[in-house]
């Protein structure tokens, strides 16, 4: 990638958390190792009214084929999965994607899974993550999972695109107002990135989950659901690597004032 783009690199240190600034050209081993996850922009940012897109799909794919995030003026739902990527959008739709689109928010990573957990019985949403969870070695590093497996249940929104100027309205309060749509007896992949609480302002706490049917047809953001059997692939991410946006929306957001304001 001749393109040159600046990142900050978070280090974990026996004193805390060190975020430090490089300038990087293309893909490092560290991020390719499957051990990275990449983060454009930042979840703080987008819910202070961050929508314009920063970095390029083509950008992102330098970092990996598996992928969560929205789109330029929060356009739809953004899913890797297995090297491609796609746009969840209205009702669940699924829309092809440019290399030139851009994102005001991805998490992203090459996934490479170290451990499989089965599903062999039904579980929702929360018995889900509980299971998963109790099943991890740490509640304190990053994971990215690929979900796998049939559903009676999947309930999904998807973003609607905004116009400039964009609405006051805080973020929280426009995904929750956005349709949700259901899906009965279906068999989905879900990529899912976990992120731990204490990076809440950097990625999308705890369990961000977007899926794809069988026949890729439609998706979304999973809001609920119910997994009858499958499997859970799970690569853990002890490292994190961050692009901050470097446009007049990102250096006006105000960090001191609740995200909900």
């Amino acid at each position: 990638m001749k393109k040159q783009t600046i990142i900050a690199v978070a280090l974990f240190t026996m004193g805390g958390l060190l975020i430090a600034g490089a300038g990087l050209s293309g893909c490092t081993s560290a991020q390719g190792d499957g051990k990275t996850l990449f983060i454009a922009g930042s979840y703080g940012a987008i819910q202070r009214g961050v929508y314009d897109g920063a970095l390029t799909v083509a950008d992102l794919k330098q970092h990996g084929g598996f992928a969560l995030g929205t789109f330029n003026s929060i356009d739809g739902e953004m899913l890797g999965l297995d090297g491609k990527y796609y746009q969840i959008g209205v009702q669940g739709k699924i829309n092809p994607v440019d290399d030139a689109w851009t994102t005001p928010y991805a998490t992203v990573t090459f996934f490479r899974p170290d451990k499989v957990i089965e599903i062999s019985k039904p579980l929702g949403y929360q018995e889900l993550q509980a299971y998963l969870n109790s099943q991890l070695p740490t509640p304190n590093i990053f994971y990215a999972m690929k979900v796998t497996g049939k559903f009676d249940l999947i309930k999904a929104r998807s973003l609607t695109k905004l116009s400039k100027p964009y609405p006051a309205t805080p973020y929280a309060t426009i995904t929750q107002n956005e349709p949700t749509f259901e899906f009965s007896n279906v068999e989905s992949t879900m990529a899912v990135i976990v992120s731990p609480s204490y990076t809440g302002e950097l990625s999308y706490p705890g369990y961000h989950a977007h899926f794809i049917n069988s026949d890729g047809k439609y998706g979304g953001h999973v809001l609920d659901c119910r997994m009858i059997s499958g499997k859970v692939e799970v690569a853990s991410l002890p490292n994190f690597t961050i692009n901050l946006a470097q446009n007049n929306e990102f250096y006006k957001a105000d960090f001191t004032k609740s995200s909900n304001n």
